[in-house]
């Protein structure tokens, strides 16, 4: 079988979200061809939804989708023919658990350390916080390299280890509150109220295609936002629009932003 791959690209813009997805029907043709397991990388919330809109579109296949935590953002799709029985012995990643000196160590270091590897993001899902450990998810081809040369993250010796899937649990979502009073909506304006920035410098970073609203890209610092909207931007982190209050007595929109402490 081969498959006509723009046919199902049409309605599509972002360019990763293209990428990713043409990458996908690679996997549907070489699965219904070979009658296989195919698995993708590590996806966010976005490209897992448009991996559906399109999975759902083939009779040959099921599908299945996990993020080993109980509330995981990133997740692996694994794809195989519709008569197979998927157990849990199919699942692609495994849960690891680091401990050692961490209190000082925040996502980006850990994140830091794994890349320094050689690994590539998509190999790694969601990284995990606890009072006691860092806790992450990594794709079964890479995991065993990381158990035997992970050993520094930052300046700080740590010790990893592998650990049931079932011990993961849920990520704790730790952060801060802001209340704000805004002029309007729009992505640029809430960018710029969210990092102390000029309107101008906040354009700049949208035009960049360093902001994502809801994990996809997007360019349009006129694009007006709603609550519950999730806005990341490089290198400075996210937050997420937690509740609308209405308006001043001048009109002006109030409203509460919510900035996780620790990404993941």
């Amino acid at each position: 079988m081969k498959i006509n791959k723009e046919e199902y690209l049409l309605h599509l813009r972002d360019q990763e979200e293209i990428k990713a997805m043409r990458r996908l029907l690679d996997l549907i043709e070489i699965t219904i061809n070979r009658h296989c397991i195919t698995y993708t990388d590590f996806f966010e919330p976005n490209l897992v939804e448009a991996s559906k809109s399109i999975l759902n579109r083939f009779d040959e296949i099921s599908y299945s989708i996990d993020g080993g935590f109980e509330n995981a953002e990133r997740k692996i799709i694994s794809i195989y023919s519709w008569y197979y029985f998927y157990e849990e012995k199919d699942l692609p990643l495994r849960a690891l658990e680091i401990k050692g000196n961490i209190d000082n160590l925040d996502h980006r270091d850990v994140l830091g350390s794994l890349l320094g590897l050689g690994i590539v993001r998509e190999k790694i899902g969601d990284i995990g916080f606890f009072p006691d450990s860092i806790r992450l998810v990594a794709s079964t081809d890479i995991s065993t390299f990381i158990l035997y040369n992970l050993n520094k993250i930052k300046h700080e010796n740590v010790t990893i280890k592998e650990i049931p899937l079932a011990d993961l649990g849920n990520i704790i979502i730790e952060g801060y509150e802001k209340e704000v009073i805004l002029s309007s909506l729009r992505l640029d304006q809430l960018v710029a109220e969210a990092y102390n920035l000029s309107r101008s410098d906040a354009q700049k970073l949208i035009s960049s295609r360093l902001v994502k609203v809801n994990f996809s890209t997007e360019e349009k610092g006129h694009k007006t936002l709603e609550e519950g909207d999730l806005v990341s931007v490089r290198r400075k982190g996210r937050f997420k629009i937690k509740e609308i209050n209405g308006f001043t007595k001048k009109g002006r929109i109030k409203a509460k932003f919510f900035y996780p402490s620790r990404d993941r």
